[in-house]
């Protein structure tokens, strides 16, 4: 027999964690991986999730790959795994990346903070968060799901469409999150739009139970700006 504990009370039933908003103004979004049989995989070259059919072939055409659809009952349906494990891409200084720290709960983020402060809610806006000093520690809590993981949020365009429309990369991973802080301050360097490359890096090590680990770590290299190079020819 099931659990009837939200017959007479449907109001308290859980709400589920809210997906993912790539709409707004962002035509696509740029991904690591993907879910095949119920499990997370790492992917060699970026793949691309899109609604719109025309998106999806340009992409294909730019970066290679087929559109395919992969899930009908969403809207964001089609997706291209491209070959291209590296993109040029265009972002709009540093304001282009949002970067924090978030736990979530059954019905939205309970902890977001910097690392330091409290991001929210509004009446805790700059309290200090708790957080463990040591990076180790950081990252032991959020294995577990009590503590914060990295949620980096970067909008761009593809520096070889530009006319696409802006694309965005969601990223949880530890090992971009210590370092964006340079690219921002590379960003702020540059006068207007930068030029970037972003790229998927292969890391493989041994650890310490002597199992072989393989992933992919994005990388975000600024290379100039924008309007030099389109000057320039490149």
């Amino acid at each position: 027999m099931a659990l009837q504990i939200f017959a007479t009370d449907p109001d308290a039933r859980p709400k589920p964690k809210p997906e993912l908003d790539f709409s707004n103004d962002h035509t696509f979004s740029l991904r690591a991986g993907m879910v095949v049989n119920k499990k997370p995989i790492s992917l060699p070259a970026w793949r691309v999730v899109t609604g719109d059919p025309a998106v999806a072939d340009a992409v294909a055409q730019l970066l290679g790959g087929s559109a395919e659809e992969f899930d009908p009952t969403k809207e964001m349906n089609l997706h291209v795994l491209t070959d291209s494990s590296s993109v040029e891409i265009v972002l709009a200084g540093s304001n282009a990346i949002e970067d924090k720290l978030i736990l979530w709960g059954r019905v939205g983020p309970v902890h977001e903070c910097d690392g330091v402060n409290f991001l929210s809610p509004p009446e805790r806006k700059g309290e200090p968060c708790g957080c463990p000093k040591l990076m180790t520690e950081r990252k032991e809590l959020a294995r577990q799901g009590i503590g914060p993981a990295p949620s980096i949020n970067i909008s761009f365009r593809l520096a070889h469409d530009y006319e696409l429309g802006k694309g965005k990369l969601i990223s949880s991973a530890w090992s971009l999150a210590e370092v964006i802080h340079e690219v921002k301050d590379a960003l702020d360097q540059v006068d207007g739009e930068a030029l970037c490359r972003l790229s998927l890096e292969h890391v493989s090590f041994v650890n310490k139970a002597g199992e072989k680990v393989d992933f992919r770590k994005p990388v975000i290299e600024v290379l100039g700006s924008y309007n030099d190079a389109i000057a320039e020819g490149r």
